[in-house]
């Protein structure tokens, strides 16, 4: 009997003890504010479930709902003993009110003691409706930066950490995703269709739950300015192309000066991005597409770095001596390779002293440091004019390429050729006729050039006749390149450029353009031709200027791109895609040029493209690899 009694006194002192320790660190027993059971009384056939975790409702078999779902409907619910059930802040009862669930409803459940709170979404859709996680309207501002017609900066609130993605729709879809984690969302919108109503579906996505809520909204864009060229699209053979859309450096001649356009187009010739940098009041040289989807340019002594939508990142400025044309590029430590040319500049050409322009080159840091200087007049000849006597644009730099292997540069002068020079401007080849080759020098001319000609050889490696070697005669199996654009390394280690056949064999030759593969030996100083295209396309394919060649590197093709075509009376670009092993077209475009802003001839009366590529929007990662 003493030994039951003292049993129950512990009993009780135990119970005590839990019943206190509950107490003072919150029950682990609370009062609960779950959603037991959900359904709505005008739908009987309706069967709801209810994600406790996600706090989701949603219809089990959808094919019971109604065609029309935006009428009111009778909420019934069970809850937790005690608890209370909440829309928008006021007390609901079961069976007692009428809601319209059609962009989904809120309940949120109050536990007895106010200690626990659920909130569930009751969503009639077949897919989740976009407000179980957008909390705001959704705003859409279309070219917030009055720069891309053809994209807009979404905004809206979501009630949790989200990511997004969205897909234009169309013919030719975009899709692009949004990696950042955030509540506060800012989408930058690209690839619309001008002049038309765009759908594009958003798809947010839940970073704690992984679920993804979808909603389509309307984006309205106005047309694009008549002078813009309509992309005629030529040969199309998608299955054998490279994929991705097409890329033109377009610039308007406007009476006497140039406004960049830089636009890509896709298989349906229909453009989708469009940066208009007119009031800027600057040609945009080499337009240049990066990883972060981004591009940039330069004018002046600046470089100019653009997000997709418009948005001007930053700007990179180095010293005003200096002044940009034709060539920029990002080399894989950040900084930047720049063609310049220098106000203080001058030479002896000929024996007089002038100005020199278009003949130095400057490595420049993303502080606008000026790290290194080439000057092209003190390893090459200022007094070579055979090809063309440019004047105090002796040399005309056009083009630079990046080789990663050497660290070094590959320079196009085209009033001169191809050159090859180290990072202390050490002449290393050049590639070029070698009729007039003289000293360098800018003041003393005192260095030879002509052992830094390359030999032209056969395939088989025999040397070619004198006048071949000089350039006054050409073979079917070698040509010189002439007022040559973009040189490039293949992933073989060739050179590939644009053989503009300025002047060609010094005007003793028919015209003609090509895209032209070499093959240079650096220690026996031979070049061979291996490849090319154009040459049977006469004059259809003929620019004596500009121009681009690209190597696209999913399929191994290659891009070459006449920059202006005078023919027919009109004047016109062209992207040109061959395979390089059957040299069949897989595709091709034509830019018809309107030239509806000139005012007579010279320098700003025609509209041109630069350069040109093959891009993809949906990464906005670009073929060319400058």
């Amino acid at each position: 009997m003493q030994l039951s009694k003292l049993l129950f006194v512990v009993l009780v002192i135990s119970l005590s003890l839990f019943i206190s320790s509950c107490d003072s660190a919150g029950s682990k027993y609370p009062f609960q504010a779950d959603l037991l059971e959900f359904s709505i009384d005008e739908l009987p056939n309706t069967v709801f479930s209810i994600d406790q975790d996600l706090g989701l409702v949603q219809v089990l078999n959808p094919e019971s709902l109604p065609n029309q779902i935006d009428t009111l409907f009778t909420a019934n619910f069970e809850i937790s003993d005690g608890s209370a059930l909440f829309v928008r802040g006021s007390l609901v009862m079961p069976g007692a009110e009428k809601f319209n669930f059609s962009d989904g409803l809120f309940l949120t459940i109050v536990s007895e003691d106010s200690g626990n709170e659920n909130t569930y979404f009751v969503h009639l859709n077949r897919e989740i409706h976009p407000n179980y996680l957008i909390s705001n309207e959704i705003r859409i501002q279309v070219n917030p930066y009055d720069i891309n017609p053809l994209g807009a900066r979404v905004s809206f609130r979501t009630r949790e950490q989200t990511r997004v993605s969205y897909k234009v729709l169309g013919d030719k879809p975009i899709y692009r995703t949004h990696n950042g984690r955030s509540s506060e969302h800012q989408v930058d919108v690209i690839g619309l269709y001008a002049n038309t109503v765009n759908q594009v579906v958003l798809n947010i996505t839940s970073y704690e739950t992984d679920v993804t809520v979808r909603d389509t909204i309307s984006i309205a864009t106005e047309p694009l300015p008549d002078f813009l060229p309509d992309p005629e699209i030529n040969v199309l053979n998608e299955s054998e192309m490279e994929p991705g859309m097409h890329f033109s450096e377009f610039n308007i001649g406007n009476a006497g000066s140039y406004n960049s356009y830089p636009l890509i187009f896709d298989n349906n010739g229909d453009i989708r991005w469009i940066a208009d940098l007119s009031e800027a009041g600057r040609l945009a040289w080499a337009v240049k597409f990066d990883e972060t989807s981004s591009f940039y340019f330069t004018h002046g002594n600046t470089i100019y770095h653009y997000n997709m939508l418009g948005r001007e990142i930053k700007n990179t400025t180095f010293d005003d001596v200096y002044i940009a044309h034709h060539e920029v590029l990002k080399l894989p430590n950040g900084n930047f390779i720049v063609a310049v040319s220098k106000t203080s500049a001058r030479m002896i050409k000929n024996g007089e002293e002038r100005p020199s322009v278009e003949d130095f080159i400057i490595e420049v840091d993303p502080f606008g440091n000026v790290l290194t200087e080439w000057d092209m007049a003190e390893i090459l000849d200022v007094n070579r004019t055979d090809l063309i006597d440019g004047g105090n644009d002796w040399f005309h730099m056009n083009a630079i390429w990046y080789d990663q292997e050497d660290h070094a540069l590959i320079i196009s002068g085209r009033n001169q050729g191809i050159v090859k020079v180290n990072w202390e401007n050490e002449l290393q080849w050049i590639l070029a006729p070698h009729k007039g080759w003289g000293k360098a020098g800018r003041f003393e001319k005192t260095v030879e050039t002509s052992p830094y000609l390359l030999t032209a050889v056969s395939i088989s490696g025999e040397p070619f006749s004198e006048d071949i070697q000089n350039g006054t005669q050409e073979s079917s199996d070698f040509s010189w390149t002439w007022g040559q654009h973009t040189p490039m390394y293949l992933p073989g280690g060739h050179l590939f450029v644009f053989d503009n056949g300025f002047n060609r064999n010094f005007g003793n030759s028919t015209d003609y353009s090509m895209g032209t593969e070499y093959a240079i030996h650096e220690k026996t100083m031979t070049v061979k031709k291996i490849w090319s295209y154009g040459r049977s396309r006469g004059g259809e394919f003929f620019s004596n200027i500009i121009s681009d060649v690209d190597h696209l590197p999913e399929t191994g093709n290659r891009l070459v791109m006449p920059g202006i075509v005078y023919e027919g009376g009109g004047s016109y670009s062209k992207i040109t895609e061959v395979d390089p092993a059957t040299k069949q077209v897989v595709f091709e475009s034509t830019l018809h040029f309107k030239n509806q802003l000139v005012d007579g001839g010279g320098w700003g009366n025609a509209d041109i493209t630069y350069r040109g590529g093959r891009i993809n929007l949906n990464q906005a990662t670009v073929s060319e690899k400058r």
